[in-house]
C-alpha cells in the first residue's frame, strides 16, 4: 500500500539573538519555537498516515559550527519524533549544514543525528525510499547547478515507470518573486521527468510549475522572510499535496494602518511618521500591548521632512556614526529607561546597522551625512524590543 509522506525544509535550528531569551535549562526561546513547529508538523504527518518525515536540507543554521545547546535540544526533538511518534526521519544535507562547499559526510553537522536513528543523505550517491507504488529519491546539496542537473538526469534515466519523486536542495527561479534568476529554471527541472520535484533552499513555498515545488522554510526566521509562505508539506499517494502553516510567529511589515490579526503573536516591524521620540515610544508600547511577540519601529521624524529645520544641541555636534549611535542611545535611555546599551554591537571600530532587514557593516568614523545618503534621509531610529 502506498502511503503519504511528509516534508519539511530549512528549519535552520539556531540559538537566535533577536527577540530571544534563554531559560534555566539553556534553551533559547526562538529555538524552542522552531522545535515546537517541528513537533507540530510531525504530529500532523502521523495523523495523515505518513510513515516518513523528510527534511530537505539546512537543518542547522550556522555553517561549519554547531552549538551544543542547539544540538542537545534538536537531538531530543528528533528522538521523540522517531521513538514516540514512530516516524522514520530522512535528512538531506543542505549548504548550511556543511563545513565544505560540497556534500562531504564528515563535514555535515546533521550527521551527528545518525546516532538516534535519523537517516542521513550526504554525498554523491542518491538515496531512494520505496513507498508502495511510489519511490522517493533524495540528492544532497550540489555546489554546481550543472552537476545537479546531470545527476538528476542520470538518476531518472535508470528508472522505470512514472511514480518517482525526487527531493533536492537548490535554487529554483521564480520561487521567490523578488529574487533574480540565479538558480535553475523550473522547466529544465520539469523536463527531466520526475512526477514531483521538491526543493529546499529558497524560503518560500510555491509550486513554480506543475510538479516543480519550492518547499519553503518550516518557519519565518528573519526580516528577509516577510511575505513568504512557511510551513510543511504532506504528499499524497497520487502525487497531489497539501501545504500547512505552523503556529510559529511570522515576521510582518506594517505601514501606518494595522490590523490586530497581523500583530498578535508575530514579530512586527512598523514604519510611521512621528512628531517626536516620545510619540514613537508610545506607538511601540501600543504594539506590544496589542500582543506583538516582538517589535521593531522605524520612525521618520516629521520635522526631518522639512527643509531648514534647526539642529538640536545633541545633533549639531554629531559628525560620525559612532557619535550618532551614542547620542541616540542617550536619548532613548533617558526617556524609556529600558534600553540595553549592550545590544548595540560595536567591534573593531565598526557598527552593524539594519535597513530593510539587511545587516550592513559601517566604520564608526564614517561621516554621518554619508550614512544618511546611503540609507535615505529622515530615518530617526530603529528600536528593537522583545515581549
Amino acid at each position: 500500500m502506498t502511503l503519504p509522506y511528509g516534508v519539511i525544509s530549512d528549519p535552520h535550528y539556531h540559538r537566535w539573538d533577536a527577540f530571544a531569551t534563554t531559560n534555566a535549562d539553556g534553551l533559547n526561546s526562538r529555538l524552542e519555537i522552531q522545535l515546537d513547529a517541528t513537533k507540530e508538523a510531525a504530529k500532523a504527518m502521523k495523523t495523515a498516515g505518513c510513515k516518513h518525515m523528510l527534511v530537505a536540507g539546512d537543518t542547522f543554521h550556522v555553517r561549519g559550527a554547531i552549538s551544543p545547546s542547539v544540538l542537545h535540544f534538536v537531538t531530543e526533538t528528533y528522538e521523540w519524533i522517531i521513538k514516540e511518534l514512530g516516524l522514520e526521519v530522512v535528512m538531506l544535507a543542505g549548504n548550511h549544514d556543511l563545513e565544505t562547499n560540497d556534500s562531504v559526510y564528515s563535514a555535515n553537522a546533521a550527521a551527528s543525528l545518525r546516532s538516534i536513528g535519523v537517516e542521513i543523505v550526504c554525498g554523491k550517491r542518491p538515496h531512494s525510499i520505496k513507498m508502495g507504488d511510489v519511490t522517493v529519491h533524495l540528492i544532497s546539496w550540489r555546489n554546481n547547478h550543472a552537476e545537479l542537473i546531470s545527476d538528476l538526469k542520470t538518476l531518472r534515466s535508470g528508472l522505470d515507470g512514472d511514480n518517482h519523486d525526487v527531493v533536492v536542495h537548490t535554487s529554483i527561479n521564480k520561487a521567490i518573486p523578488t529574487m533574480p534568476d540565479v538558480g535553475i529554471d523550473a522547466q529544465e527541472l520539469k523536463d527531466i521527468g520526475f512526477r514531483l520535484l521538491l526543493s529546499g533552499h529558497y524560503h518560500n513555498h510555491k509550486e513554480v510549475l506543475p510538479g516543480v515545488v519550492s518547499i519553503g522554510a518550516l518557519t519565518h526566521q528573519n526580516w528577509g522572510d516577510v511575505g513568504s509562505l512557511a510551513g510543511f508539506m504532506i504528499v499524497n499517494p497520487d502525487g497531489t499535496f497539501t501545504h500547512h502553516e505552523t503556529s510559529a510567529p511570522k515576521f510582518v511589515n506594517l505601514e501606518d494602518d494595522v490590523e490586530d490579526d497581523q500583530i498578535r503573536g508575530n514579530y512586527v516591524r512598523f514604519r510611521a511618521v512621528v512628531e517626536s521620540d516620545e510619540e514613537g515610544i508610545k506607538l511601540q508600547n501600543v504594539l506590544k500591548t496589542m500582543g506583538a511577540k516582538g517589535v521593531v519601529c522605524n520612525f521618520i521624524r516629521k520635522a526631518s521632512m522639512m527643509e531648514g529645520t534647526a539642529s538640536t544641541a545633541e545633533t549639531s555636534k554629531i559628525d560620525s556614526l559612532g557619535e550618532s549611535v551614542a547620542a541616540y542611545c542617550k536619548i532613548v535611555h533617558d526617556t524609556d529607561g529600558g534600553f540595553d546599551l549592550s545590544k548595540v554591537s560595536r567591534e573593531k571600530g565598526h557598527f552593524m546597522i539594519v535597513e530593510s532587514g539587511v545587516f550592513r557593516e559601517v566604520e564608526s568614523s564614517t561621516p554621518l551625512h554619508k550614512v544618511w545618503e546611503d540609507l535615505g534621509s529622515g530615518v530617526l531610529s530603529s528600536i528593537t524590543s522583545q515581549a
